[in-house]
């Protein structure tokens, strides 16, 4: 390996670094490092939003925190290439609103592409496993399918 390639092997994995313990902190403080992870144009998405800007996105964030408590990351697995990285992972979380504020534990995936920073980011999750069944009525309901489908 050259040392150019050496360079940009390491900037990645600092990066990479940089970016998981930004989610695991999972906090109002961890948002001052954001500009340092990404791009002022990023490209945000999950199962419920498309954000575009560092603006919007920090809005996102800080309404996230505010309304959640104990947000966490356990990363099982990771892929990376010289622009772009999967990874694999479980997040917990508590919202008063969801479970009766106990403890939601949901596996997802994380698709980035990046230069020197992300510019694109996508998180891919089962929604109804974070949200949906963990609501009185519809939970129920969602629990009830599930069990007949053999879930």
């Amino acid at each position: 390996m050259n040392d150019s390639s050496q360079v940009a092997d390491n900037r990645r994995k600092a990066l990479l670094q940089d970016f998981k313990s930004f989610y695991q902190e999972g906090s109002m403080a961890s948002l001052e490092r954001i500009d340092r992870i990404y791009t002022q144009d990023i490209e945000f998405r999950d199962p419920l939003h498309t954000i575009l800007g560092i603006l919007a996105l920090k809005g996102y964030m800080k309404n996230l925190y505010a309304n959640s408590s104990g947000i966490g990351f356990e990363y099982t697995d990771e892929q990376s290439g010289e622009n772009w990285a999967t990874i694999t992972w479980l997040m917990r979380f508590s919202n008063q609103a969801l479970a009766g504020g106990k403890e939601v534990t949901v596996r997802g995936i994380t698709q980035i592409r990046f230069t020197d920073r992300i510019y694109y980011h996508e998180d891919f999750y089962d929604l109804g496993a974070m949200i949906y069944q963990h609501l009185p009525v519809l939970g129920r309901i969602i629990r009830y399918i599930n069990k007949r489908i053999g879930r």
